[in-house]
């Protein structure tokens, strides 16, 4: 048995060969200018498309950064998850601790000794931003905040934020608690994926609390590009973050910016990305799944000496429509193939090298399952290898 690798550049035209794209350039905001004041931050910017994991713009992505406010999407999405568990339910009371009262920062105007339901502090949360909310349901759920943080870990390394490390579950400044525009935009994904009856909070524009009324910092709630969810941060260490989150025409992107110098910056910026990417681009097929993509492969010990691969589920990026540019794919597979051979077992794996650079992977599996040949049939393919007939 050896192994097969080949290699292939596949042209942006029809399914069954690949679409690829350029990198997406977003122009600047409309109302940017030389005039504009210096930054004292890195921008980052990541926008990407969950659906076909096709990732848009990167710029500064990985670079790691205070998450400020964005950390409450990690404590939003533990509690939805307690949720889901039947662990709490919407009404269960949760008691406010002096520490939870004390919290500095934005606040939710919880009261010490005054049990919360547990609906009004996921709005304290994800609409107002409330430090105080954030400790009373991190004490609930983790004991205490302490620990309620190593669950926001595992819980990072479970969702592939690689670079993620919560030290609190409001986001006050702490120097090792840092993430990345990517691994937000992962945590975001997550959010509507695993709990999509819960998003709502995040899309709420305004909040009552203690006879307080609070509005919701989230500018773009009030845009024309579809948002549905969103949630914002601020320190000034770390600058003006926006994770976002829309649809237009059932297409879903995420918008992650991080490092801006001011409530405009970020808005903008997102603003612009959703607008020049939804106009311009849309999901191509790269390859189907069920139709062939490596032809005539040998099968050893097979009802038939040959099959076809595919992919089991049908690749797709979202690319630019004028200019989806070219790809490469590279087929791996072992050869001969050995039966039986299963429909749903990867033999193999594709690589679709994007005109950006990103890779797209799927498993390889036979078109039509193969069966095991009979003895006889074993034994006359056993001595045609041997001596050539």
């Amino acid at each position: 048995m050896k192994r097969v690798i080949l290699s292939l550049v596949l042209a942006a035209t029809v399914s069954t060969s690949v679409l690829a794209q350029t990198a997406t350039t977003v122009p600047a905001a409309a109302d940017a200018s030389s005039t504009a004041p210096v930054s004292q931050y890195t921008k980052a910017l990541y926008v990407y498309h969950p659906d076909t994991g096709t990732v848009l713009v990167n710029d500064n992505g990985d670079m790691l950064a205070g998450p400020a406010s964005l950390t409450k999407l990690m404590t939003l999405y533990l509690t939805f998850e307690a949720l889901k568990e039947n662990r709490i339910t919407l009404q269960t009371p949760v008691n406010v601790s002096e520490k939870a009262w004390r919290t500095q920062g934005s606040k939710m105007f919880i009261e010490v000794g005054k049990p919360v339901p547990v609906e009004m502090l996921i709005k304290g949360i994800a609409i107002v931003s409330g430090n105080d909310a954030c400790v009373a349901i991190a004490e609930q759920l983790g004991g205490t905040e302490e620990g309620f943080a190593e669950m926001m870990n595992k819980k990072a390394a479970d969702l592939d934020m690689t670079h993620t490390t919560f030290r609190n579950a409001s986001g006050m400044p702490d120097p090792a608690q840092r993430t990345t525009a990517h691994d937000i935009a992962m945590l975001m994904t997550a959010i509507f994926r695993d709990f999509p009856e819960y998003k709502k909070y995040l899309a709420e524009e305004s909040f009552v609390w203690n006879n307080i009324t609070q509005q919701n910092r989230n500018g773009l709630l009030h845009a024309d590009v579809g948002i549905d969810a969103g949630k914002t941060g601020h320190t000034e260490e770390s600058g003006y973050h926006l994770a976002s989150t829309a649809v237009q025409g059932g297409e879903r992107l995420v918008v992650v910016v991080m490092g801006t110098s001011g409530f405009s910056e970020r808005e903008g910026t997102s603003l612009q990305a959703y607008r020049t990417i939804f106009a311009s681009h849309a999901t191509k097929e790269i390859f189907r799944a069920g139709d062939p993509i490596v032809t005539d492969v040998p099968v050893w010990h097979g009802n038939v000496s040959k099959v076809n691969l595919t992919v089991p589920e049908t690749m797709k990026a979202y690319l630019n429509r004028s200019a989806p540019g070219e790809a490469k794919a590279t087929v791996k597979y072992d050869k001969p193939l050995v039966a039986p051979i299963p429909a749903d077992k990867p033999v193999g794996e594709i690589t679709v090298t994007l005109g950006n650079g990103q890779q797209l992977t799927s498993a390889l599996v036979v078109q039509q399952p193969v069966e095991q040949a009979g003895f006889a049939g074993r034994f006359l393919q056993t001595l045609g290898s041997k001596f050539g007939f």
